[in-house]
């Protein structure tokens, strides 16, 4: 029999799958024919493939090939987009779903340009593993996820976000203006406002990407003093009053991100100083597809 796993989702009570590849196969279909088929001209289409915006009428434009095995009345655009939902590929917007997944990447001077737009308010905080990169995929599940809540809104120019990229998206937390950069070895947090509202706002930020990781990631600093190590930032009795920290004699900018206590030294990590192993990549490639590449990856240890 070809029946080996059983998925059951209680938002379709009524279905249930026994080859979930085939449904993968569905998303990998509707990223296939929204990204790649450009000489649509549909406006739907370029809505989806420029600011990541779908809807159940694109589904049905799409006409994906379902399964035969799907009953036409128990499983069409509509249960998918709330498979979707669940799962956390899409998040809703207003009448609409935001899927990152089908959006393009933006390169370093993009990032850098947009970042200048908005200059931070405080030093930007890390989110990272260690001695391994951010699992592929992490970036959109994280920004779905955090828009699942009420206090996370994309950044909006009418219907269209102002700054929607597979790896940066500017958003707000309540009032905060917000961007996040996914960099693969970690995540960088931006925030860009007053102050004051930083002191309060900086730790609640925080405290949601921590939340939105099912394997929870470790927090640093993006240190600006050019130092290619790990190393600690002091802060003197009166520097913490100030809520600021020093490395060296580069003043670091404000930094509320943790509730300040007695201690007068504050760990500051350096990021991207860590490339994995090329035998490790492979065996990470050896785990959705065949097993010889696990060969491969053992040689290159």
């Amino acid at each position: 029999s070809d029946l080996n796993v059983i998925l059951y989702y209680s938002v379709l009570p009524n279905v249930v799958f026994t080859n979930p590849q085939s449904f993968l196969n569905i998303v990998t279909e509707i990223i296939e024919r929204i990204v790649y088929n450009k000489d649509i001209k549909d406006p739907l289409f370029s809505r989806a493939r420029n600011e990541g915006m779908i809807s159940i009428k694109l589904i049905e434009l799409l006409k994906l090939d379902f399964p035969q095995a799907y009953k036409p009345s128990m499983f069409e655009a509509k249960e998918l987009i709330t498979l979707l939902l669940h799962l956390g590929v899409v998040s809703k917007c207003n009448s609409e779903y935001f899927m990152p997944s089908l959006l393009k990447g933006l390169d370093t001077q993009g990032i850098e340009a947009s970042l200048s737009l908005h200059p931070n308010t405080v030093a930007p905080c890390a989110v990272y593993y260690e001695k391994r990169w951010l699992e592929c995929g992490a970036f959109g599940f994280l920004i779905t996820s955090l828009l699942s809540s009420d206090r996370w809104t994309l950044v909006l120019d009418g219907v269209r976000p102002e700054c929607a990229y597979s790896n940066c998206i500017k958003m707000y937390f309540e009032s905060m203006l917000v961007t996040l950069v996914d960099y693969a070895s970690h995540i960088e947090i931006h925030v860009h406002g007053d102050i004051d509202d930083c002191q309060e706002l900086c730790h609640d930020i925080k405290l949601s990407v921590f939340d939105a990781f099912k394997v929870k990631p470790q927090f640093g600093l993006v240190c600006p003093c050019g130092r290619s190590e790990r190393h600690v930032a002091k802060c003197t009795q009166a520097a913490l009053k100030r809520k600021q920290a020093f490395c060296s004699k580069n003043p670091l900018k404000k930094f509320p991100w943790n509730r300040f206590g007695a201690s007068p030294e504050v760990w500051m990590k350096h990021i991207c100083d860590y490339t994995p192993k090329l035998g490790d990549l492979m065996n990470e490639v050896a785990a959705v597809i065949p097993a010889k590449w696990r060969l491969v990856g053992v040689q290159l240890k």
